[in-house]
């Protein structure tokens, strides 16, 4: 739990915008190096405005998105899977219009109409993954559930609730099926995430085949001179593809320490 939150912590003040505060406090430790806290925060500021252009985060995100292009009609491929696997991405604290409490984040909702889609389409059995950063909390994958049982009609076979990470994801799922007897699985996931998922879920007793959802490269607003306009989307989107670049890189680094 500690560490989930330390986690999380360190990555939103390293990335922007949150890396501004950083800054702030290396400016009160170095109030008479001003060439140097006015170079800093410049540079901060410029990272942001490029950021902030909807033509550099198309581009971000599009570079992890096309490494596993859509593929449609997924179901009709030869031979199939023998389960789905929907990753757990965070929940929405407060789902007023739904008596109040929680429920999953949108994010996970675009994976739940996924994973029911494909289990319409051949019947197989779903594992919901996904962990609570705190203990009394129910977790991600119990508020999956609910969601695919009560809102999708759509049975699920497995929990995997003590995961924080997908790196865990991956690590406690893969036991859950493999003592359950499965080979194969398609993982569900944004296309975004697909690349970081996929490394962490490659060289485990189960093997797991990309079933991506949400492919989100293209944006609204991108048309003509407004994808050179800053524009606060694109920085959400830019950050989020920051994110899974610098867990590729620390999943790299991971295996050769």
């Amino acid at each position: 739990m500690d560490n989930a939150l330390l986690n999380r912590s360190l990555e939103f003040l390293l990335l922007p915008p949150g890396q501004l505060l950083v800054l702030a406090l290396i400016a009160l430790i170095w109030r008479k190096r001003k060439m140097l806290v006015c170079s800093l925060f410049a540079f901060a500021a410029l990272q942001i405005l490029i950021l902030s252009l909807p033509i550099t985060a198309s581009w971000l995100l599009g570079q992890l998105e096309n490494q596993h292009p859509p593929r449609f009609e997924l179901w009709k491929q030869v031979p199939l899977p023998e389960a789905i696997v929907v990753l757990g991405s965070g929940r929405n604290l407060n789902v007023p219009e739904y008596a109040g409490g929680e429920s999953t984040s949108l994010a996970g909702i675009e994976r739940l109409r996924y994973a029911a889609h494909l289990h319409r389409a051949t019947g197989l059995p779903i594992l919901v993954t996904g962990g609570s950063p705190l203990a009394e909390a129910r977790s991600e994958a119990e508020l999956m559930r609910a969601v695919l049982e009560d809102e999708f009609r759509v049975p699920v076979k497995w929990l995997e609730t003590q995961s924080h990470t997908t790196w865990q994801n991956a690590q406690f799922t893969d036991e859950i099926l493999a003592t359950a007897g499965i080979q194969s699985v398609w993982l569900v996931t944004q296309a975004w995430h697909m690349p970081r998922s996929l490394y962490a879920f490659r060289n485990r007793k189960v093997q797991y085949l990309p079933a991506s959802v949400s492919y989100s490269g293209s944006i609204q607003w991108t048309d003509y001179h407004m994808k050179f306009v800053p524009q606060a989307t694109a920085l959400v989107r830019s950050s989020i593809a920051l994110h899974e670049w610098i867990g590729l890189l620390w999943y790299g680094l991971r295996e050769k320490l």
